[in-house]
């Protein structure tokens, strides 16, 4: 984790850099819209849109994981239930006097 953010910090800087260094003003056209700004605004506003996604997809995947998480715990619990309810019905079967621990033997086959 730290290393990721050591590698994201150096990344922001190198951006920093570039965006200080070409600084001229320059058009930006998109569709029908033309913008005359600087370097600077376009290189860090992609930096900063591009962190943004990556952002949104890494709570996208975080809500997908705890979702799973939870149905996981849920059928746990359940199955939990489920061990404990057969335990307690082998156990009247034992105290009935039948041999709950063997199976029971399926008639010979001719």
């Amino acid at each position: 984790m730290q290393l990721l953010l050591i590698v994201a910090l150096l990344f922001a800087l190198g951006v920093a850099v570039f965006a200080v260094q070409n600084a001229e003003p320059i058009t930006v056209n998109l569709i029908r819209w033309q913008i005359q700004t600087s370097l600077v605004v376009v290189v860090v506003g992609s930096a900063a849109a591009g962190a943004l996604v990556a952002w949104l997809i890494g709570l996208i995947r975080q809500v997908r994981a705890s979702w799973r998480i939870r149905q996981l715990q849920n059928q746990v619990h359940r199955l939990e239930q489920k061990l404990q309810q057969l335990e307690q019905e082998r156990a009247a079967l034992k105290d009935e006097g039948r041999p709950a621990d063997r199976p029971h033997s399926s008639p010979p086959s001719l």
